[in-house]
């Protein structure tokens, strides 16, 4: 078996077709259908149901998968530490949340990458249950997710601490927090994030139904729906702090069993520790 052949697969896999995995590859496409049909041939199993539109994972392509990114995941980590010197390098892959990765990782990737600058850093934002699923598929090294995580195969440090506020447009005429509840559009992130089951949460226990609800994709269209009065959100205090102070905002507390959400730095326990990882891991460590 090839670990290329192993490339190939994963690529098909992920975009559902031997022609755009062709032309993300650079490959011709009968190149890729070659490598596919030799794989299927060492291991004796279809990988792909094929038809018109394309190709789908079979039983046996889903098994593939998964240890296939795990054959992967250790390649990689076993050339970092067979090159690794005692100047950290290498790519170190790193999720986060859209609220962290705004407010609190600008100033620590900046001194991470002035300490260690042949490390080469990736970074992708997601919600806590994507960036959960991509950590344990081995796509992440670290990710900063919302606690609680408790899963058994990772490990989950402590990072930060975050107020819990919800945030309304400023209007002078409403001072109840349950007024600006009643009849009122919520603006969250995707499902699985953090943030918008503890948004539900508090309406529910409220008695409060919204109007409706709208996703966004980002932290910028959130807080700049928010502020044009089109509905209201839950958001960490830190990420809105100058919009209160400047007056387009208003924050209402929460809560005190709702006010505080923790961010964890979390890895895979099976991971092998490569000297970019542990001295990231060291920087979260001495934050605190």
């Amino acid at each position: 078996m090839d670990f290329e052949d192993i490339k190939v697969f994963r690529v098909v896999a992920s975009l559902g077709s031997m022609t755009q995995a062709a032309e993300a590859l650079g490959y011709v496409q009968s190149s890729v259908t070659a490598r596919i049909r030799k794989l299927e041939a060492n291991l004796k199993v279809n990988l792909f149901y094929r038809n018109a539109k394309g190709v789908h994972l079979t039983p046996s392509g889903r098994i593939f998968l998964e240890y296939g990114l795990k054959i992967t995941s250790l390649t990689e980590e076993l050339h970092h530490l067979l090159s690794s010197s005692e100047v950290p390098g290498g790519l170190l892959r790193i999720g986060s949340m859209e609220t962290t990765a705004a407010i609190r990782l600008p100033s620590l990737l900046k001194k991470y990458h002035s300490s260690y600058d042949k490390v080469e850093l990736s970074l992708h934002t997601g919600t806590t249950e994507y960036l959960i699923n991509q950590v344990l598929n081995y796509e992440l090294d670290l990710a900063f997710v919302a606690a609680p995580v408790n899963h058994p195969e990772i490990t989950e440090i402590e990072s930060f601490r975050e107020e819990m506020v919800l945030v309304a447009e400023k209007k002078e005429n409403i001072q109840d927090i349950l007024d600006i509840l009643r009849n009122r559009t919520i603006l969250v992130f995707r499902l699985g994030c953090s943030y918008r089951s503890l948004l539900e949460r508090y309406l529910l226990e409220s008695n409060s139904i919204p109007l409706r609800r709208f996703e966004f994709g980002s932290l910028e269209a959130i807080i700049g729906s928010v502020s044009a009065g089109i509905g209201i959100s839950l958001l960490p205090k830190s990420v809105i702090e100058d919009k209160l102070h400047s007056g387009v905002l208003t924050a209402y507390k929460l809560p005190s069993h709702l006010q505080s959400c923790t961010t964890m730095l979390i890895q895979r326990k099976d991971v092998i520790q490569t000297a970019a990882m542990t001295n990231f891991v060291n920087l979260i460590n001495g934050e605190h």
